[in-house]
């Protein structure tokens, strides 16, 4: 059996004789390949499928990856090959639960199935595939948005089976063609996981989203913000009263997503540890992440008053008692209207000595991460802070979770802040590298 590093250009390249078929197993990711099948009678195009080879309970097993290609690319292949090992590694077995899945469909009775429409399909795919990863609620709320807003009108009631390639890009372009190029990317990326999503479960048999290009284009952002102005907007923090002031200043010194800041809770940090652990649920890639507290982060904890669960509530929200009318208990709600806030924050900015470019929430992230790359911080240990996810074979098994590099990092990240920003000192200070 054939060994190479399967590229792009290579899995293009591949060929078996007529009738026959190889296996070819790629160089970087043991146990991954592609099977290139030879033309016959019911194939005159011959076949390429992916898949993993692997061990388990002692014996050698072969998990069919869905779709094949081109339907399913070289990059999207390996990243559920990933996956798959991961299971492995947790006890679980994919290619049996593949098979139970498709012996339990075909037990079921017809009349128990519900029809495999459009609409059937989206809260099949939300249910059994988002959720079930425990994707982000804001990543699952806004793939929902996406569907009702831009194809259940058009396809509520038709059958999966019968989308075209046309019909895809026609829906794609009118989205793209209202001046909403973004919107129409992201439509491109629910409607095309829709469909894998259906392949793996024996819905449909040929996806109809083969090399369709996203229907605009994308400028990726680049905004970081200089000592001066990351000075201007800590300072102007200060003045905003709780709980928006201190949210602000918490994703700078952490240097975490927005969401998962807004939604920290008192339950998740450890005080005495100096660490706060993100459930799986909470974080954009669905794993737990324990980021180290510096001391500056701890101080802010130490100022932020306990009105609830969470460590930034803007209010409390009212409980359903079952499935009847509303009581009079109350929960905790994290914190909502980031836009109201930041125009705030923005006047603050404004009315102060620095000029500050127009930036986004979003940057604060990005800053942290720009600036401790300057202070020497290796991007190893800024992929670990941010949560990036490691794609390398030994990424698969290393669970390590590098608190040690990780606090360090922050450590001179929230030095270099508080440096920055202090009263008795300059405004800008030299960034010197570890």
């Amino acid at each position: 059996m054939p060994k190479l590093k399967l590229t792009d250009a290579a899995v293009q390249r591949l060929k078996a004789p007529d009738g026959g078929r190889v296996d070819y197993f790629d160089a970087t990711l043991p146990g991954f390949g592609l099977r290139v099948s030879g033309k016959t009678d019911r194939t005159p195009e011959g076949r390429r499928s992916w898949f993993v080879f692997y061990r388990f309970g002692g014996q050698q097993k072969r998990l069919t990856i869905e779709p094949g290609y081109p339907a399913l690319g070289l990059a999207k292949a390996r990243e559920r090959a990933y996956a798959a090992f991961q299971a492995i590694e947790r006890g679980e077995d994919p290619a049996a639960e593949k098979q139970e899945a498709k012996a339990s469909r075909e037990r079921a009775p017809a009349k128990e199935r519900k029809p495999d429409t459009i609409e059937n399909v989206v809260d099949l795919f939300i249910k059994r595939h988002l959720e079930a990863k425990h994707r982000a609620p804001r990543y699952i709320a806004e793939t929902r948005r996406l569907f009702d807003l831009h194809v259940l009108p058009r396809w509520r009631d038709r059958e999966l089976s019968g989308i075209t390639k046309r019909d895809v890009i026609d829906i794609l372009d009118e989205i793209a063609d209202r001046g909403t190029p973004i919107a129409a990317n992201r439509t491109h990326a629910a409607i095309s996981g829709l469909f894998s999503f259906a392949i793996g479960r024996d819905i449909i048999t040929v996806s109809p989203f083969v090399k369709i290009p996203k229907p605009g284009a994308e400028t990726k952002r680049e905004r970081a913000l200089s000592p001066a102005e990351i000075a201007a907007v800590w300072t102007a923090a200060s003045e905003i009263a709780y709980p928006f002031g201190p949210y602000f200043r918490m994703l700078l010194v952490t240097a975490q997503r927005r969401e998962e800041v807004a939604r920290m809770r008192w339950a998740d940090i450890d005080l005495a540890e100096g660490t706060w652990t993100i459930p799986s649920d909470m974080t954009k890639p669905g794993r737990a992440h324990v980021v180290p507290l510096s001391p500056l982060a701890l101080a802010l904890l130490a100022d932020t008053p306990r009105t609830g669960a969470y460590v930034f509530s803007t209010g409390r929200q009212r409980l359903r008692a079952g499935a009847g009318a509303g009581d009079d208990r109350r929960g905790d709600a994290p914190i909502s209207g980031y836009s109201k806030a930041k125009r705030i924050l923005d006047e603050k900015i404004a009315a102060g000595e620095e000029v500050v470019a127009p930036w986004t929430i979003h940057d604060l992230r990005r800053t942290a991460a720009t600036m401790m790359a300057k202070l020497g911080v290796a991007r190893f240990t800024l992929s670990r802070i941010l949560n990036h996810a490691d794609q390398s074979v030994t990424g698969i098994y290393d669970r390590h979770e590098y608190l040690a590099e990780k606090r360090h990092a922050l450590e001179q990240w929230a030095q270099f802040l508080e440096q920055l920003t202090s009263p008795a000192g300059d405004k800008i200070v030299p960034l010197r590298r570890a």
